[in-house]
């Protein structure tokens, strides 16, 4: 491979990094804009969609299900809990273990978001053929595992 033709491939590399980086940005911002309506952050959605389909899952359980430090989930769920999207009971066999829950609201406002996001990504990737959204899916994949394995030598 000539010079020019690995330089090539860098700014490439690049213009595609900035793109994901670039639509990243955008996800979040419209699906925080949209979803503040609805008085739900983004991660608490994703929260609400593991509860209301695991009802009565720990907070260990969630957090290890959503990637995130038990002690990051434990501010997430005492938010969503004043917020009234959720409650936590006492487990019935051991009374130390806390059980999620989504309150009648809670479930209401995940609905409402799910149609939401649906519209969303049907915005985003309805004009994209069947054999392109799995082409794309395999890179992105792809993509997740290449980052995956970084580590930086510091």
């Amino acid at each position: 491979m000539s010079k020019e033709q690995a330089q090539g491939l860098s700014e490439l590399a690049q213009t595609v990094f900035s793109g994901v980086t670039n639509a990243s940005r955008m996800q979040d911002k419209k699906l925080q804009q949209a979803l503040k309506k609805l008085g739900i952050h983004p991660a608490q959605y994703g929260c609400l969609a593991v509860i209301c389909a695991q009802e009565g899952i720990t907070l260990s359980q969630l957090a290890e299900r959503l990637q995130i430090e038990n002690s990051t989930m434990s501010v997430s769920v005492r938010r969503m809990e004043k917020a009234g999207l959720i409650q936590r009971r006492a487990d019935e066999t051991d009374s130390r273990v806390s059980r999620l829950f989504a309150t009648a609201y809670g479930r209401a406002q995940f609905e409402k978001s799910k149609k939401l996001i649906d519209a969303y990504v049907q915005q985003c990737f309805g004009a994209f053929s069947e054999k392109e959204l799995s082409t794309f899916e395999r890179l992105l994949r792809q993509l997740a595992a290449q980052m995956e394995g970084f580590a930086p030598a510091i």
